[in-house]
């Protein structure tokens, strides 16, 4: 996705651009189509958002308008169109138009003769997460392309949105600029991508403020929390200051936080000026809840690098129909959420000790997951849209996340170009490279060549094996050798001696029923399956001591389970084994050589 500038046409060459196809005297009068949207709540409480668009200068026999699919930074194809009532078409007049849906998420309306013309419809919107939209009685959130259709043939058209507030409530925060009249509540989009990239938090919310890089932020806070607001601002400046540090360039004019504080919340969804979180809102209030929230705050912030301006080439211009494939998501969420801890430790929110604990614990859950074997760092991205956000009950075994297999990527490539440059460079200089020459030079993303390519550019050599054997492969990461080259030991040990069934449990409506059953296990080698209902474990009824028997037995110990599996009773009996899982650390050596150090120096700084 581009910049605004690089979004803009003037009026004369958006003319141009629309009515290219036209006889020379038509192109001489034809008007530049406008397009304007309402957007209104006037019963919140039925969580339902009402839009108007106002078409102008269509002059065509019918006008498909379009909703997505789908939310740019989310890779799940969701379906926003299930959501659409009341489908109404009008010339500007007030005459009805006919219409019909022609598939899931087009309608196609026919105004002969009518170039002005308007659409309406109601969207129920009663799921509050950062993917979606919501409105009730306290306040609502949207995500554009979760509301806001759009004229298929005219994705570029610039459009003004008008916001009707519910009644009682004062302010709406979003990153769209304010429309040149200066109408309150009314605002200007570049472009669709710009209009389905701007969310809004509309109520009562309160609004904090700080500058960063002589950029004005504002962080508008959704809910109760208890916090001290000007302390919250200092650290989330402080954050942001030394993401910018990372590229050393700032693409903002002005950006916009929304952070909704719930019962419990966590995650986020970058945008192009803004981000949304979502926090539990009593998170503020320990030392590790307030680090966890300035690392969502350091990850969504850094994406205004990574990905929403550096990012893969299949990542904009959007289709809003369908999946958009890359094989890069380790890199545009892995890599971010590698950075979020990089930031954090460079800005002194968390310890070099505490930086290299998360990084040993890293290491453990992608090495103890089964899918590592599997799935190669490339094919979870590609995948994501089937597999990562349907996760089932074998996903263990079969799947690995990008973002923690991307984030040890880019600690093994970090270390690798500082080791390889004498500590003069490291992966911030490969984004440096990317955001200038694909970003601002070409104005585009990159390809998986280009990628690596960029890499080698920086450390002056290739490092095509590792991509082809641990990105596109499942090859192990030699962690080992890439601290070594810092001065660090990388240890491990068993995460127990205790055996294990290699299975889960959990206790749902007071039944005891089995969640996932690891690869190669005792259960899986035995045939426990996920959702069988333990009825008896060694003849006695699950308790809290015979359950613990079950998690921290002796190897070799043999259990017999009574299970429920479709309505009838089954017996297993099940020899613990040795619990696979593996604990790292991370600790310096006693005494690193001068490269080492620089190398180190470079990585995580003096």
């Amino acid at each position: 996705m581009f910049r605004k500038s690089h979004l803009l046409l003037s009026a004369s060459l958006l003319a141009t651009a629309l009515t290219g196809h036209l006889p020379a005297r038509a192109r001489a009068t034809a008007a530049v189509p406008t397009l304007r949207y309402s957007l209104a709540m006037p019963a919140p409480q039925t969580h339902y958002f009402e839009v108007k668009m106002e078409l102008g200068g269509f002059p065509a026999e019918y006008t498909d308008v379009k909703m997505p699919v789908w939310a740019p930074g989310s890779y799940l194809v969701r379906e926003y169109a299930k959501n659409v009532e009341g489908f109404q078409a009008r010339t500007a007049g007030g005459q009805a138009l006919a219409f019909e849906k022609i598939n899931k998420n087009t309608w196609r309306v026919k105004h002969p003769k009518q170039a002005n013309f308007q659409v309406s419809y109601r969207v129920y919107a009663f799921e509050l997460s950062v993917r979606t939209s919501f409105v009730d009685a306290d306040h609502g959130y949207l995500n554009g392309s979760s509301v806001f259709m759009y004229p298929a043939d005219n994705k570029m058209l610039g459009s003004t949105v008008v916001v009707q507030p519910a009644a009682g409530w004062a302010k709406v925060s979003t990153a769209l600029r304010p429309a040149a009249d200066g109408a309150k509540f009314t605002y200007k989009a570049a472009s669709y991508d710009e209009l389905a990239d701007s969310p809004m938090e509309i109520g009562n919310q309160k609004v904090l403020e700080f500058t960063a890089n002589g950029t004005p932020h504002q962080v508008a806070m959704y809910g109760t929390y208890q916090a001290d607001d000007a302390k919250l601002a200092a650290e989330m400046k402080k954050v942001c200051e030394e993401a910018h540090r990372v590229l050393g360039q700032n693409p903002l004019d002005h950006y916009v936080f929304i952070v909704h504080n719930l019962e419990r919340g966590g995650g986020g969804l970058e945008h192009l000026y803004s981000t949304t979180l979502e926090v539990g809102r009593t998170a503020y209030g320990t030392d590790a809840g307030m680090k966890s929230f300035l690392g969502l705050v350091a990850h969504e912030y850094f994406h205004l690098w990574n990905v929403k301006r550096i990012r893969p080439v299949a990542l904009g211009p959007f289709n809003y129909d369908q999946e958009n494939y890359t094989h890069m998501l380790w890199v545009s969420e892995g890599m971010t959420e590698y950075y979020s801890k990089q930031i954090l430790q460079r800005a002194g929110v968390l310890s070099r000790e505490e930086y290299l604990g998360k990084l040993a614990n890293a290491i453990g859950e992608v090495e103890n997951t089964p899918g590592n074997k599997v799935q190669s760092a490339a094919e979870s991205s590609f995948d994501a849209w089937i597999k990562y956000y349907r996760p089932n009950e074998n996903a263990i075994n079969t799947q690995i996340s990008y973002y923690s297999k991307g984030d040890l990527i880019g600690t093994w490539l970090d270390l690798n170009i500082a080791q390889a440059t004498q500590g003069q460079k490291h992966l911030d200089d490969v984004f440096r490279l990317l955001y200038d020459t694909y970003y601002k030079k070409a104005g585009r993303g990159f390809t998986d060549q280009e990628y690596q390519d960029a890499v080698a550019t920086v450390a002056g050599r290739r490092f095509d094996d590792f991509f082809q054997s641990s990105v596109y492969g499942t090859k192990p990461i030699d962690f080992a050798t890439a601290l070594g080259y810092a001065g660090l030991n990388l240890t491990s040990a068993p995460l127990t001696t205790s055996g294990t069934l290699g299975a889960t449990f959990s206790n749902r409506t007071g039944k005891l029923l089995v969640t996932s059953v690891l690869r190669d296990g005792a259960a899986w080698n035995t045939g426990l399956n996920v959702n069988d209902e333990i009825l008896l474990i060694n003849g006695a009824a699950p308790s809290e001591e015979t359950v613990k028997s079950l998690l921290n037995g002796s190897v070799g110990n043999e259990v017999a389970l009574q299970v429920r599996r479709d309505g009838l009773p089954r017996d297993l009996k099940i020899k613990m084994l040795a619990n696979p899982d593996i604990k790292f650390q991370i600790q310096p050596m006693p005494n690193p050589t001068a490269a080492q150090q620089k190398v180190l120096a470079k990585w995580l700084g003096k």
